[in-house]
């Protein structure tokens, strides 16, 4: 059967939908939040996702959002839980890549048809799938259907915002404020963060200039981008180079000659 997984911080409402589709014969799973329900998809692969907008974490669309990004994993149906009944907040939900939408609040029978109609479009897809040529899963998958054959569109994070590392053992989301540093490996980087933590992911240092907010974070080395805010002290090193101790590390960093100017211009 169906593996299902709802993701609701109404705690009752979550409870009667798990009782209500596990009757059915649904192999059926509960997260509260956001952060445990991304780690319940890496680890239980569900076959559907039921998942409100307002979390007490992130957002649903956020959620979707990180979950899109996930490399070698066919999406699944995925189907929002809102209170929200305004066009652009239903408009984006669907741009983002939604399969469907239901309005709180409903009855089972409403929430029985719109996983059964999404189930019978999967199957129809599969069905294409497994006769066409390139057998592309992924992409099919993985394209929302409001930007297919287009690049994803980069948005720039704001400081307080979360993002999703994939790591194996500690998946989950982390604010952008508790970045410390970055380093960048070739293809990877190397994420540090406040709480001692540290992350390998397969992002090139190109990707975070571009997508952490700029009056926070700088590139100080083609090889490091700090958050300014954990800048304990700046010691010259010549008229033109400088390093960088940073709290909670012990080790200091360098700036480069060529990225020495947006020191001087931002400590004069």
């Amino acid at each position: 059967m169906y593996k299902v997984l709802i993701i609701e911080d109404n705690v009752d409402l979550a409870e009667n939908l798990y009782l209500f589709l596990k009757e059915l014969g649904y192999d059926t799973i509960c997260a509260h939040n956001g952060d445990n329900g991304l780690k319940m998809i890496i680890e239980k692969n569900p076959d559907i996702i039921l998942c409100d907008i307002m979390l007490p974490d992130i957002s649903g669309y956020k959620l979707l959002s990180e979950l899109k990004k996930l490399e070698e994993r066919i999406m699944p149906i995925f189907i929002f839980l809102t209170a929200k009944t305004q066009r652009d907040d239903l408009r984006k939900g669907m741009t983002i890549g939604a399969d469907d939408y239901i309005t709180k609040p409903f009855t089972n029978d409403e929430l029985l048809k719109s996983i059964n109609t999404q189930l019978r479009k999967r199957s129809k897809i599969l069905m294409r799938l497994n006769n066409s040529p390139d057998n592309n899963r992924k992409n099919i998958f993985n394209s929302g259907q409001s930007n297919q054959g287009n690049d994803p569109v980069k948005t720039e994070l704001k400081y307080n915002d979360h993002i999703f590392i994939n790591d194996r053992k500690n998946p989950g989301f982390y604010l952008v404020k508790d970045i410390l540093f970055i380093r960048s490996l070739k293809d990877y980087t190397r994420i540090y963060l406040t709480d001692d933590k540290k992350f390998l992911m397969r992002k090139p240092m190109i990707y975070w200039v571009k997508t952490l907010p700029n009056e926070q974070f700088l590139r100080i080395h083609r090889q490091t981008l700090i958050n300014l805010n954990f800048i304990e002290k700046i010691e010259p090193l010549s008229s033109n180079r400088f390093s960088i101790l940073m709290k909670n590390i012990s080790k200091k960093l360098e700036v480069s000659q060529r990225h020495s100017n947006k020191i001087k211009k931002i400590f004069k």
